[in-house]
């Protein structure tokens, strides 16, 4: 055993804290993890070694003992076991179950991106491990695909491992006592960079960036440089997946970027939810059922510890989830709708009922309102008309609409960069023509306010028309036709500027780059 710079370095053969080293698995920011063998049990079990300037701190040396004992007692298929926690030679360590096979990162590094169907079960079996580990009263805070062990041949077993560790080294905000970042900045909900209070709902936004990342084979702000990716995650939009990928349904876009909302209330209120909520959206249901937290303690959400009888105070509704969060109750002017409808009817009845009457003269020889209508067909009760969906704000419509063209235009760059439009690609084709689809769609589910209605319209329409020009040019390369092929190319090109020029006119800003 030998120093080595920030901590310890050891060999095959070493024996550490009554284990005996085999070999190194790997190292990250929090330590060294070893894989190594527990005489007696001839056990092999994954060894971490926390780093020393991690260890140095106060609060974590109290937290790491006292939550290490806390996440040896959690007992879940998708959690990995803690065997044993404590310190040797002043090295803090975690004693865990070694899990044979690959992290989900590695099998992200080897594919790229996974199919839904394979995304949505292992983030529903990470939901599972994260609702375990809130359970415990224990936040993760870094929840990553590294941090994803996967094993198992054809249905692969997920478990969450790393947990407590982060909690233990942090302050309250996600920053150490030497201003230090925990945690991975792809993966970070906004309240641990702006130092707010964090709960189970961080893991929930991290969990909904790794459902991203495992639908797109992208993380969800792919910036240049720490302060653009924190600067993305506090402020831009979350991004739809099925603009990258088409086969990505828009119900499962909704899934992840509910639970990449800004403001935790806005998430699901717990990783199973998510993941229940994921499963759902790919079979093209609806979850029934009823969302609840799970978290206990330091894990615990503000809305939890309040007293559940009170009534939960109105909240303002975020440009992230605005569309999808649904309303308990109608707008006031629903609400006046729907009186006004009811009292409508009910005068409708009771004149249908008094015109009989009246049309007898109300003597007692007439037959009674019952004896004339028996032998007529009782009237079709009409449906009650659905009040037509809340016009967005200038503000929400600009947001919106320019975040579903920022990730077109990324999904697009992303997929030119590596094939050329100089001959016919039908892979190439579909995978515009998808974007292009999954744009047209949800620029039709945004409803402007009444004065940009008009500018909208026709901006929307010329997106239409790219969708058209990118059908084209698929049947062209479907039959090798070149010339029709790049026919529906230049006139998609020679739109641009008019595009440009319309989005300018509704006041969007990534929709017109030129602005």
């Amino acid at each position: 055993m030998a120093a080595a710079g920030h901590g310890i370095e050891l060999s095959e053969g070493d024996g550490f804290a009554g284990y005996r080293i085999e070999r190194l698995l790997g190292r990250g920011g929090m330590g060294v993890l070893y894989l190594a063998l527990e005489p007696g049990l001839e056990r092999r079990v994954a060894l971490k070694l926390i780093a020393p300037e991690a260890a140095a701190d106060e609060v974590f040396a109290r937290r790491f003992a006292e939550e290490s004992r806390i996440a040896a007692s959690i007992e879940h298929p998708n959690v990995v076991p803690i065997y044993a926690a404590g310190e040797e030679a002043g090295v803090p360590f975690i004693a865990m179950r070694y899990v044979a096979g690959a992290d989900l990162a590695k099998r992200l590094a080897r594919e790229g991106r996974l199919a839904p169907a394979v995304a949505v079960e292992l983030i529903a079996q990470v939901g599972n491990g994260l609702d375990a580990i809130h359970a415990a009263g224990l936040i993760h805070r870094d929840v990553k695909p590294a941090n994803v062990l996967l094993s198992g041949g054809g249905v692969e077993h997920a478990y969450i491992t790393d947990f407590g560790v982060a909690r233990n080294v942090s302050t309250e905000s996600g920053l150490t006592q030497t201003g230090r970042f925990v945690g991975t900045l792809d993966y970070v909900a906004p309240e641990q960079i702006s130092g707010g209070p964090v709960d189970a709902r961080a893991d929930v936004y991290a969990l909904g960036c790794l459902l991203f990342k495992l639908l797109t084979g992208e993380v969800p702000f792919p910036k240049d440089g720490d302060a653009a990716r924190l600067f993305a995650h506090l402020n831009d939009p979350p991004p739809a997946s099925s603009l990258w990928v088409p086969e990505v349904s828009m119900a499962l876009d909704d899934v992840a970027i509910r639970a990449m909302s800004k403001l935790p209330e806005d998430r699901f209120p717990s990783a199973g939810d998510l993941g229940r909520a994921a499963q759902a959206a790919l079979r093209g249901e609806k979850t029934t059922a009823p969302e609840r937290t799970v978290a206990t303690g330091a894990a615990a959400t503000r809305v939890a510890m309040a007293t559940q009888a009170e009534p939960r105070a109105e909240r303002p509704e975020t440009v992230a989830t605005r569309r999808l969060a649904p309303k308990t109750t109608a707008e006031p002017r629903h609400r006046r709708r729907s009186l006004a409808l009811a009292v409508g009817g009910l005068l409708a009845v009771a004149i249908a009922v008094m015109v009989p009457i009246v049309a007898g003269g109300g003597g007692g020889s007439s037959p009674s309102v019952a004896s004339q209508d028996s032998n007529r067909p009782a009237p079709k009760r009409r449906s009650r008309p659905k009040p037509p969906p809340d016009a967005l704000s200038e503000s929400e419509l600009i947001a919106k609409a320019d975040a579903i063209c920022e990730a077109s235009q990324n999904a697009y760059r992303s997929v030119r960069s590596k094939v050329g439009e100089e001959t016919p690609d039908v892979a190439y084709s579909v995978t515009l023509l998808g974007i292009s689809t999954r744009g047209v769609e949800r620029f039709k589910r945004l409803v402007p306010p009444p004065g940009l209605r008009a500018d909208f319209k026709r901006y929307v329409r010329a997106q239409e028309r790219v969708k058209r020009y990118d059908e084209e040019a698929l049947k062209a390369a479907e039959a090798g036709g070149a010339s029709a092929y790049l026919a529906a190319r230049a006139s998609r090109d020679d739109e641009e500027a008019e595009r440009y020029e319309l989005a300018r006119a509704v006041g969007l800003e990534v929709c017109s780059p030129n602005r």
